[in-house]
């Protein structure tokens, strides 16, 4: 459950991916985390980024390091939460360790097509991390593939997805 009153909006970002001429990288260390941190401060023109999310781990950097830059920045105050992406139940556990009850999200993939992160969602519910899913409808309707008579969901597909809710919801609740 989020702190604070439930109707105020809860400004979100990430850090920890990298532009590059072919396409994308990471870069974990506690540096680049900060000073992403700080642009993404100026880019929205606020004081506090109420949740800063790290993007994916980084082979390169030792995880507690990065999760200790993440730390760092709360306990500056320049963010109000700390979330990690793309985290493995272990990671899940470091950054707990290390951030206690300021690490608030765990945002992995999960859709009807890709359910490996269950392990992780039960995680979430033992530690009382909030799961977000990214892409949690699997790319469906990316390119208005929905809208297309000839790729429209089949009964099965359909189903999954709503045992998917289902299922998120109690999970939520």
């Amino acid at each position: 459950m989020w702190p604070g009153d439930a109707g105020a909006v809860l400004v979100a970002t990430k850090g920890g991916h990298t532009r590059t001429p072919g396409g994308w990288d990471v870069d974990g260390s506690p540096a680049y985390l900060k000073r992403a941190c700080d642009r993404s401060l100026k880019a929205l023109g606020v004081d506090v980024i109420g949740l800063y999310q790290h993007h994916r781990p980084d082979p390169k950097v030792p995880y507690e390091e990065t999760i200790g830059a993440l730390k760092d920045l709360l306990d500056t105050g320049k963010i109000r939460f700390a979330g990690i992406s793309n985290a493995d139940p272990g990671q899940i556990r470091l950054a707990h360790t290390i951030l206690g009850d300021r690490l608030v999200s765990v945002q992995n993939e999960f859709s009807p097509r890709f359910r490996s992160s269950e392990p992780e969602i039960d995680l979430c519910a033992e530690l009382g991390i909030a799961f977000l899913p990214w892409s949690p409808l699997g790319g469906i309707g990316r390119t208005g593939e929905l809208s297309r008579p000839e790729t429209i969901l089949d009964s099965v597909a359909a189903a999954e997805l709503e045992l998917t809710a289902e299922e998120l919801a109690r999970l939520s609740s």
